[in-house]
């Protein structure tokens, strides 16, 4: 079985064209408008059961571009996700930029960059200009040389239609006063414009004029240059977002039609005799769009069907999503981990050409017969006491934990600003927080990935009330479609210091895993996690008003109890595990001085997150393939303690019907008011927004 895999250094890398450096700065890129991002913006990546292959929309690609050229860019680029800026960084950012691998040009080798396109916010202003550079060695080292420069004259503005969200794309495109030959491009590009950041503010808060650069979600990151802290040079300042612009690539008759899948979506669990639908994106590098193609879907790297595009399909330069379903009742599959791939077979009608390495991907699922009651819900929390907008994440979580009773809470902390270093970082969470997210406060639901590029989501919202009932629904949602088949029971003796400022704490603790039939194959491979977490730390916390002097911090993170901080691999005896740890707590890093409980364990079975491959670390890049299938909570006293069960209610039964209002029978999840029929003869009404 394959698997994608990235070095645990390469995920932390950003900006990655010719492995050149560049400075990190403090000075952060800030989306417009974000702490009022409604909690309706996050949703589960859950496939739909489509019955066809559906249509692909045609390529957004701007109508001046000629027969023999094609747009390219880093992934992102080509859709608008929002408006960003450095209106903190004033007229000391002198321009921002997207970084190119020279792997990005690979299927256009014999064509020449003759231009470029990009989107824009606001006005750059008058002196901006478009710039490409080439990633040239100077005295050793990767930097970027400049190659060419174009005055951006035209700057049509993209704007937001308010009701849908959606952005009416108005390309500008500006042509190279020279042409760059594909071939000459050996270690990678930079390409971006000059502006004028400008950082007015009307009631205290920039107006929309600071934010003038149109950005796509994308983690290649964006560059900035200028002096943004550690003289004037080139700075890294997100991994979240890319701008959007793209070259212009030029070739003598055309770009024949070479089809790449990027992705196979599927759902994470089934019964072996379900339907099971997926979903794949694929884009064509050829100068036309392609309308006849075909597809073999592959079931543990066996062709056992074929999907052709429908007549009035057809597929562009722009991602287009296919799906279908595959009846797994004909297959007779085991419980276990199995994969299903998706391959071109036939483009025009011929077998395919050019470059064939990206013609297949694939992703995994699992196949299970029986379930056992999820007994809590993991919420990984990722917040920094320098964060704006942090406080708000805090409240969000906190009315989610009032909401329901089945919530493990864990508050981990990084650091946003070197200059007011957060105090309760752990090291041993960098893995974790470098694996998970890209800004902050954002947090991990089950580690099940929500429709992005990277596993935590953004959980700034004024609207707690609202986030508490579409992350609780999305919750059951989980249980539902990745149901739990592993019940844990936690054992502890926790002796304390009699000075909690001076002597350490110790804790040994015994996990134990019962499994339902097939849990050990179902679950091959996943690793036990453990976490010690405290409540009632106080301590300040920078908010939009400024700093709070004293602030309540939740559930923060202490330690990670296991040997490695991502997780050990567990070693199923059959389908049950036991695993015991001798687990240290620091000094100053509890308080039982009142006789209050102010610690807590959190154990789970995950998916693993870090692979070890010929001795090798690597952290997996399926996305879609880290869930968490079991979580266990326990408040601390000092002495013996068990955790046998979850909180003995509904919430913790399976579902078993789904009805919409009007009493008829559902699949699946429809919007407006779910009813759910529970395996423990309760019923619940959802709202599924």
């Amino acid at each position: 079985m394959n698997r994608i895999l990235l070095s645990l250094c390469a995920l932390m890398l950003s900006a990655s064209a010719a492995n050149a450096q560049y400075l990190t700065s403090s000075v952060q890129l800030s989306k417009h408008n974000m702490v009022t991002a409604k909690a309706g913006n996050v949703k589960l990546h859950n496939v739909v059961d489509p019955s066809q292959v559906n249509v692909a929309k045609k390529s957004l690609a701007p109508q001046k571009l000629n027969a023999n050229q094609k747009t390219v860019g880093v992934a992102g680029s080509g859709t608008m996700a929002g408006g960003i800026g450095l209106p903190s960084a004033g007229n000391k950012v002198k321009g921002v930029y997207n970084a190119m691998d020279a792997s990005d040009l690979a299927k256009f080798k014999g064509a020449k960059i003759v231009g470029a396109r990009y989107l824009i916010y606001a006005s750059l202003g008058s002196s901006a200009n478009v710039e490409l550079y080439t990633i040239e060695q100077v005295n050793g080292k990767s930097t970027p040389t400049l190659y060419t420069s174009k005055a951006a004259s035209s700057q049509k503005v993209s704007k937001q239609d308010q009701t849908t969200g959606e952005f009416d794309q108005q390309w500008n495109e500006v042509t190279f006063d020279k042409a760059l030959d594909v071939n000459d491009v050996t270690n990678g590009l930079v390409l971006g414009y000059t502006y004028t950041q400008k950082s007015t503010q009307s009631g205290g808060k920039y107006t929309d004029e600071c934010y003038p650069i149109a950005a796509g979600s994308g983690t290649s990151g964006v560059l900035a240059y200028g002096d943004l802290g550690q003289g004037t040079g080139w700075y890294q300042v997100s991994n979240e977002f890319v701008i959007c612009i793209q070259l212009i690539v030029e070739k003598e008759g055309g770009f024949p039609d070479d089809l790449s899948i990027a992705q196979v979506a599927t759902n994470p669990m089934l019964k072996p005799d379900e339907k099971l639908p997926f979903e794949f994106y694929v884009n064509n590098s050829g100068s036309k769009a392609c309308t006849n193609a075909s597809f073999d879907v592959l079931l543990d790297n066996k062709a056992v069907a074929e999907l052709t595009l429908p007549k009035d399909g057809s597929i562009s330069d722009e991602y287009v999503k296919l799906g279908a379903t595959l009846d797994l009742s004909e297959y007779n599959l085991e419980n276990g981990a199995h994969v299903l791939g998706v391959k071109v077979k036939k483009v025009n009608g011929e077998d395919p050409s050019g470059d064939t390495s990206d013609d297949v991907a694939a992703a995994q699922f699992r196949v299970y017969t029986e379930t056992t009651p999820r007994q809590y819900n993991l919420v990984e929390q990722f917040t920094s006491t320098s964060c704006v907008y942090c406080p708000y994440g805090y409240e969000a979580l906190r009315a989610l934990a009032k909401s329901r009773k089945d919530v493990a809470w864990v508050a981990v902390h990084g650091d946003l600003d070197p200059n007011n270093p957060d105090p309760y970082t752990n090291s041993n969470a960098e893995p974790l927080i470098g694996y998970s997210t890209s800004g902050y406060p954002s947090a991990n639901f089950n580690r099940f990935n929500l429709g992005g590029d990277q596993l935590a989501t953004n959980i700034a919202t004024e609207d707690y009330d609202g986030f508490a009932t579409q992350m609780g629904n999305l919750l059951d949602q989980e249980d539902e479609i990745a149901p739990s088949v592993v019940n844990l029971q936690m054992e502890t003796n926790l002796t304390v210091g009699d000075n909690p400022n001076l002597k350490d704490a110790t804790l040994n603790i015994t996990v134990k895993g019962k499994g339902v039939k097939g849990a050990g194959k179902i679950l091959e491979g996943a690793t036990l996690g453990l976490y010690v977490t405290e409540n009632g730390v106080k301590s300040k916390q920078y908010s939009p008003n400024g700093w709070i002097g004293t602030y309540n911090h939740e559930n923060v993170l202490r330690v990670i109890g296991t040997q490695a901080p991502w997780g050990d691999v567990i070693t199923w005896n059959g389908d049950n595990f036991e695993m015991t740890y001798e687990v240290t707590i620091p000094k100053k890093q509890y308080n039982y001085n009142e006789n209050k409980n102010t610690l807590n364990a959190v154990a789970f079975v995950s998916l693993p997150f870090v692979v070890t491959v010929d001795g090798k670390n690597y952290y997996n890049a399926d996305l879609n393939n880290v869930w968490v299938n079991q979580c266990q909570f326990l408040e601390l006293p000092k002495g013996q303690a068990t955790a046998i069960k979850g909180v003995e209610t509904s919430e913790n039964a399976t579902v078993v019907a789904r009805y919409a209002a009007d009493g008829s029978e559902i699949s699946a999840p429809v919007k407006g008011i779910n009813i759910l029929k529970l395996s423990d003869g309760t019923t619940r009404k959802v709202v599924v927004k």
